[in-house]
């Protein structure tokens, strides 16, 4: 069966991988992100692998332009997975006030209207639906210079276990995803530290970063109907750095 699935934060890394995946699936995808241009190359893309991706250029940290997007739609989703996310990261007493404004506002204050406006529209239809938002790994352990993500992570796997009483009653579902470091663009600067990098490497049993494409198959089974009875939940795509 063709989902109606949106993809937020899809212009690059795991959401682009996501957004290409579900569509290549025959899913009706729609990408949005800040990135106009971004957007724009996904679309054409998959236009010439013959699928066709719906595309909006979305500012995600302005409230009323989400609210916008989807009391416009005319159709709800069946899915929605929220990618999008920010890291800045610096040592504890060095903290910005702007660094700490705009993690929380991208990285807890953007899944949580979108879940809110997703689950308005799922209302309007009276129609079921299945929410993934991204956490981390570092919701679940300590970092250097990583407090304020940390915590903003930790928020986004918070959220979803307290929205579960309040979403259950309308059939939505909602789980989050916590990847280990993977290999994208936000992570490019600091996985470019050959010392760095392999301090990481060193605490992943299987031995290797995380890519885009891993998170693909766990996505896929959390908004399809074999996932039926998994909410609340948080999976971690970490290599097994936390089982230790």
């Amino acid at each position: 069966m063709v989902s109606r699935i949106l993809v937020a934060g899809a212009s690059r890394g795991i959401g682009k991988a996501l957004a290409d995946a579900l569509a290549d699936d025959g899913h009706a995808v729609t990408a949005i992100a800040r990135d106009q241009d971004q957007l724009e190359a996904i679309r054409d893309n998959s236009m010439k692998r013959g699928v066709g991706i719906e595309t909006a250029s979305i500012d995600l940290t302005d409230r009323q332009a989400i609210a916008t997007f989807f009391e416009s739609r005319v159709e709800p989703f069946d899915a929605m997975i929220v990618t999008a996310g920010i890291a800045r990261h610096r040592h504890l007493p060095e903290i910005l006030d702007q660094d700490l404004d705009d993690t929380l506002q991208m990285n807890i204050a953007v899944p949580i209207l979108c879940t809110r406006a997703f689950t308005r529209l799922a209302m309007k239809y009276d129609v079921p639906g299945s929410i993934v938002l991204f956490s981390s790994q570092l919701a679940h352990v300590g970092a250097a210079d990583r407090s304020v993500y940390c915590a903003s992570k930790a928020a986004v796997d918070g959220f979803a276990r307290g929205a579960v009483a309040d979403l259950s009653q309308y059939k939505i579902r909602i789980n989050t995803v916590c990847p280990t470091f993977t290999e994208t663009e936000m992570t490019r600067v600091a996985l470019s530290d050959p010392a760095f990098r392999q301090s990481v490497e060193a605490k992943i049993p299987l031995g290797r970063l995380g890519q885009p494409d891993d998170c693909i198959g766990v996505c896929k089974l959390l908004i399809s109907d074999e996932a039926s009875m998994i909410t609340g939940t948080s999976i971690r795509v970490d290599g097994g750095w936390t089982a230790l």
